[in-house]
C-alpha cells in the first residue's frame, strides 16, 4: 500500500517551496499600511503562522488542505495548495492574500484583480522564521512573533549546547516509500537543501544523502545501501492523515539488514500531525530529532 495522499501534497509543497529560493525576495513592508481585516492564506504553514501569531480571526478562506488548528475547519475553502480557485478568493473579498513565492501564476491573476498578496517562502528554517516576521509586521502582531521567534531561538541554542561537542552520526529522513508486505523498495527522502536538512544539522547529525542538490531525492534500496545511514528517522503526518500500519513500516526497514541504522536498531518513525508542515511548530521536531540521534545525552535540562 502507498502512503496516503497528505504526504504526496507534502512533497509537491516541499517541491515549489525549494523553488522559491532563486524566485523570492524579501517583500517591502509599508510601516504606515493599514492591517488587513481579510486574510486568505493558500498554504498549510501560512495558515498556521497567522493562527500562531494571533490573527486568526482576520482569516476569511484557506485551502482544503488547512486543517489546524481545529478553528480552520469553520472558514471557506478555496480549492488546493496547487490548483486554488480564484472565483472562490474574489467572492471572499480579501484584502490580502498570502501565498509561497513560487505561486507564479496565481499572484499574477490576483494583481490583475487588484488583490493584495504577500509572498513567504518555507524552504529552509531560516525562511520559516522570517515568514513569521513578515506576516506579523503585516497584520499587525509584531510582538507575539517576537516572542515565538525568541522561544525558536532558545530552542536551537539548547540544542546546539546538548551536541556541541558530539560526533555528528548519518542521518536519514525518509518523507514517503511504498508500503507492503516486502520490504522498502523506492523512497523519496530529504535532500541537503531543504529544512529537514537544517533540523539534522542543528540536532547534530549530518544528512546521509550528499549527492546532487535535488529538492526530494527518490532513492532505491542499493541507493540506501550506498549512502548507509546511521540513523533513519521516517516522518508520518497524524494518523487521522494516512492508512498505514506503522508496525508493518518498521518490519519493512527491518529487512534492510545490511544498513547500519538497521544493524543497531536506529530506524525511527515520527507521527505527528506538524511533522509535514513547515511553520512554526516544525520546531518542535528538533529536541524529537535529537534525542534520537544522540540518545546518550542527558536530554532532562529544559529550553527555556
Amino acid at each position: 500500500m502507498r502512503r496516503f495522499w497528505p504526504l504526496f501534497i507534502f512533497a509537491i509543497i516541499l517541491s515549489v517551496a525549494m523553488m522559491s529560493i532563486q524566485n523570492s525576495s524579501t517583500p517591502t513592508i509599508n510601516k504606515g499600511q493599514q492591517s488587513p481585516q481579510r486574510i486568505i492564506s493558500l498554504a498549510p504553514s501560512i495558515t498556521e503562522t497567522v493562527f500562531a501569531i494571533g490573527a486568526g480571526s482576520q482569516l476569511v478562506g484557506v485551502t482544503k488542505y488547512c486543517d489546524f488548528p481545529v478553528a480552520t475547519e469553520s472558514l471557506p475553502k478555496v480549492g488546493g495548495f496547487v490548483d486554488p480557485n480564484i472565483e472562490a478568493i474574489v467572492s471572499l473579498e480579501p484584502d490580502l492574500v498570502i501565498l509561497l513565492a513560487n505561486h507564479s501564476r496565481v499572484i499574477k491573476q490576483l494583481k490583475q484583480l487588484n488583490i493584495d498578496v504577500l509572498t513567504v517562502s518555507n524552504a529552509s528554517l531560516s525562511d520559516i522564521q522570517q515568514t513569521i516576521t513578515i506576516i506579523a509586521e503585516r497584520t499587525g502582531h509584531q510582538s507575539q512573533a517576537e516572542q515565538i521567534i525568541t522561544k525558536i531561538h532558545n530552542r536551537i541554542e539548547f540544542i546546539a549546547e546538548k551536541v556541541a561537542k558530539k560526533t555528528p552520526p548519518r542521518v536519514m529522513i525518509a518523507m514517503g516509500h511504498s508500503i507492503g508486505t516486502e520490504q522498502v523498495k523506492q523512497v523519496f527522502i530529504a535532500g541537503n537543501r531543504d529544512f529537514y536538512n537544517d533540523l539534522i544539522q542543528l540536532s547534530g547529525g549530518v544528512n546521509a544523502y550528499q549527492g546532487a542538490n535535488l529538492k526530494i531525492p527518490s532513492v532505491s534500496v542499493e541507493g540506501i545501501m550506498e549512502i548507509n545511514p546511521q540513523v533513519i528517522i521516517d516522518i508520518f503526518p497524524e494518523a487521522d492523515d494516512h492508512h498505514t500500519d506503522l508496525n508493518q513500516a518498521l518490519k519493512g526497514w527491518h529487512k534492510l539488514k545490511y544498513i547500519d541504522a538497521v544493524k543497531n536498531n536506529r530506524v525511527h518513525i515520527i507521527e505527528e500531525n506538524y511533522a509535514t508542515i513547515p511553520g512554526p511548530r516544525i520546531f518542535l521536531l528538533l529536541e524529537q530529532i535529537a534525542r534520537l540521534i544522540h540518545p546518550e545525552i542527558n536530554w532532562q535540562a529544559k529550553p527555556s
